[in-house]
Formats: C-alpha cells, structure tokens, sequence
C-alpha cells in the first residue's frame, strides 16, 4: 500500500516466495497446533483474556519501555509452566520460520527503519545483558501471541508500538478467510483478505484496525512483533529516563 506521494505505508507480504502450497501450509498448521499446545499449557488473568484487543488469551513476551518503567525491561511472564510454554513456543522452528519472514519483509521494504531497530536493540542489549531477545537476529523486540481460541479484535489503535515504523501480524488457522478474519484498516477505508498463514506489516499506532470475526465453529490465532517508541528514545536521550 502506498500513499499520494508513493511511499510504501503498508506491505501486504503474503506467503514466502516460492513456499506456496503445501509446504507454507504445513508450516501455518504446525504454528497454530504450537498456539494450541502453549494456550493449553498455560494460566492466564482476566487481563490476558479480557484486553482491549478482543476476548482471546494472549501472552507478551521481549521487553519494552514506557508505561511506568524508569528503563527497558523484560516483560514478564509469571509462573513456571507458563515460562515453559512460552519458551517451548518461541523455540519452535515454525515459530522461528515466521520470525525470519516477518524480519526479511521489514528488511525488503522498509530497510532504514529495520536497520535502525537492530541497531537499537544491540545498542541496548550491550548495556542490558539481561533483556531477552525472542529470536536469533530478529530486529523487532517484543512478540505478542494472540493464543484464540478466536482471536479478533474491536477497531483499536496500538500507542505503544513505535508510530513511525510497522508491526508485523503473522495469523494461523483454522478459518475461512473469505467469511471472516480480514483485517479492516478504517482510517484508509480498506478491508483486506487475510488468510491463514499471510503476514501483513502496517503501522498499528497510526491506522485505526481490527479484524472481522470468524465463525464460531473455527480457530484463529496471531504472531506479532513489534518495538515500543520508548525504547528509540531511551537511546536517544543517552540511556537516561524521559
């Protein structure tokens, strides 16, 4: 998608080339089985269930800076079952497959703005050993799984990501992409077909979204990634609180 004056806004990155078919099928299926696992495995508070992006369990996980934190921190994840869920999904290699193709569509498409999240988040980790990445080489530093079982959202904003950059939004299924789950970008007048399996990177601090429910007899779940603005200030005020 782009703007008056052709600047890309949006990317709709579909499918890895050449992975079409049952290949990048079997990979979708495998993440969403993963969701369900990590999802069964788990506690949740009313909070995680009940958030303001919809009535689904979600679980955020890489660190970030604002809303009351005097530094970056990790975000935390509370009891060891969950930790281990958490950590057996992140350490899943479809999990990790995602990652890479969320990360090589920033990289294609918004190349100085990836290359400036990565330099922030190795600026920060040298002087803060103890934030976690949640994936080899990933520029982004904070991953939220929407963990369903029906993961869609009400029209939303997201005033923590950084406004002037992209999340990227992996969904898995089961669904049917054609009677629900398609994303709804409202202030550009624009609803998008999202099936199982695309990745789409837009700038969710700046458009009002959401997602068209899905019917109640399927599933939907959600990878994304993303960088709170805090941490783009933190190193640009020297490390020092806003």
């Amino acid at each position: 998608l782009v703007d008056a004056h052709d600047r890309v806004i949006a990317v709709l990155g579909g499918v890895p080339r050449g992975s079409k078919g049952a290949e990048w099928q079997a990979v979708e299926a495998e993440a969403a089985a993963a969701a369900v696992r990590c999802r069964e495995s788990s506690t949740f508070t009313e909070a995680q269930k009940h958030g303001r992006r919809g009535e689904f369990a979600s679980r955020t996980v890489g660190y970030g800076y604002g809303n009351g934190r005097r530094k970056p921190q990790n975000y935390k994840v509370s009891g060891r079952a969950n930790q281990c869920a958490v950590q057996e999904l992140l350490q899943n290699t479809v999990i990790r497959r995602i990652s890479g193709f969320q990360n090589a569509l920033f990289n294609t498409f918004c190349h100085k703005n990836y290359a400036e999240y990565r330099d922030t988040n190795d600026e920060i980790q040298r002087k803060q050993p103890e934030l976690r990445a949640n994936f080899p080489n990933t520029a982004f530093a904070a991953t939220t799984f929407n963990l369903g079982p029906l993961s869609f959202s009400p029209p939303h904003m997201d005033p923590e990501n950084r406004a002037s950059s992209w999340c990227a939004d992996t969904n898995m299924g089961p669904f049917n992409p054609d009677k629900g789950g398609q994303l709804v970008l409202w202030d550009l007048g624009l609803i998008i077909r999202f099936p199982p399996g695309s990745t789409i990177l837009f700038p969710s601090a700046l458009i009002t979204h959401s997602t068209i429910p899905i019917q109640a007899h399927e599933s939907r779940y959600a990878m994304i990634q993303y960088s709170s603005g805090g941490l783009f200030r933190w190193r640009n005020n020297g490390f020092q609180p806003d």
